[in-house]
């Protein structure tokens, strides 16, 4: 059976988990569903049992629906984007049918659609990461300059940061992790919604993937003084596997199931009286740099559980 991969064309990262795929023998279908009508195309048909059969068709091959073992939404383009008539009407008619016919699938996904969607909110984050037992820091989302300036004078410091959490690989949608200066006007915050966060103290940075229930726990020292490592180049910081509090892993393996993760990829903080500090979740987050700075077998984890959907209690190094 086919492992169905959902990715852009210039995802370098998916070749990794693909190669793994490839040596066990387990057949892929690697499409973007932005070339989808077109280069990628399908038909799905209701049975009269109320299933859903079907198949989808590219330049490189076509799998049934009966044929797709797991879906993997790695970092796809949204369909319909190359539509030259009527994109905006193109772009959500193909969404909803080919998201659609896919969700009727009883196949495992990584991630279910719907558990991407739900992280998408980094208030909810916040507060999920607090109700599994996870520290966050103090944090402001407004937009009202005087709700800031008094959160501010509460901070011996202060940081902004992007509430949509874009990453530095999506530009130009991005923003580095900010401090901000004493006496700051806060009058710009009333244009947009706006994140400030009583800085942590931070002397390193853990990077937690998770695939399934197995933990890769990365530990990350930038220079000093260097706020958000995301920006530094990798060879400027030191990256070690090292193993984390059970407590910690009990919450992060508690925050994954109440947004119905199977994959992530969680930042936290560190501080130097060793306490970690939840900043946030990326569903679909980068973990090519962590595998290769460190050997962890991340793409390894992944291709293993797309070919085997199950739980395995375990945390690598």
């Amino acid at each position: 059976m086919t492992v169905l991969v959902l990715t852009s064309e210039e995802d370098v990262t998916a070749d990794m988990v693909i190669r793994h795929l490839a040596a066990a023998g387990t057949p892929v279908l690697r499409l973007d569903p932005a070339d989808c009508p077109g280069r990628v195309d399908f038909a799905a048909r209701i049975t009269a049992g109320g299933g859903v059969v079907g198949h989808i068709a590219t330049e490189l091959g076509r799998v049934d629906f009966a044929d797709i073992r797991s879906i993997w939404v790695r970092r796809p383009g949204p369909p319909g984007r190359y539509a030259d008539v009527q994109p905006e009407w193109v772009a959500l008619e193909t969404e909803r049918a080919f998201y659609g016919a896919l969700r009727a699938l009883d196949v495992p996904w990584m991630n279910p659609p719907e558990a991407v969607a739900g992280t998408q909110y980094k208030v909810a984050q916040l507060v999920t990461a607090r109700r599994v037992g996870m520290t966050v820091p103090a944090s402001l989302f407004a937009t009202i300059p005087e709700e800031a300036a008094q959160f501010a004078r509460a901070a011996e410091d202060l940081i902004v940061k992007s509430v949509s959490g874009r990453h530095p690989e999506n530009p130009p949608l991005t923003f580095p992790t900010s401090r901000v200066e004493a006496g700051a006007d806060f009058s710009g915050v009333s244009h947009s919604a706006t994140c400030l966060q009583h800085e942590v103290r931070a002397v390193a940075h853990l990077r937690l993937t998770m695939v399934g229930t197995r933990l890769f726990p990365c530990f990350i020292t930038p220079p000093a003084g260097v706020l958000d490592w995301r920006f530094e180049p990798t060879e400027n910081c030191q990256w070690e596997i090292k193993s984390i509090p059970p407590e910690l892993r009990k919450s992060a393996l508690e925050f994954m199931a109440a947004y119905g993760l199977v994959y992530g990829a969680l930042d936290f903080a560190i501080t130097e009286e060793g306490e970690f500090y939840f900043l946030e979740v990326n569903a679909k987050g980068q973990f090519g740099f962590v595998e290769l700075q460190t050997r962890a077998p991340i793409s390894e984890a992944i291709a293993t559980w797309l070919t085997e959907p199950r739980s395995q209690l375990s945390c690598w190094g």
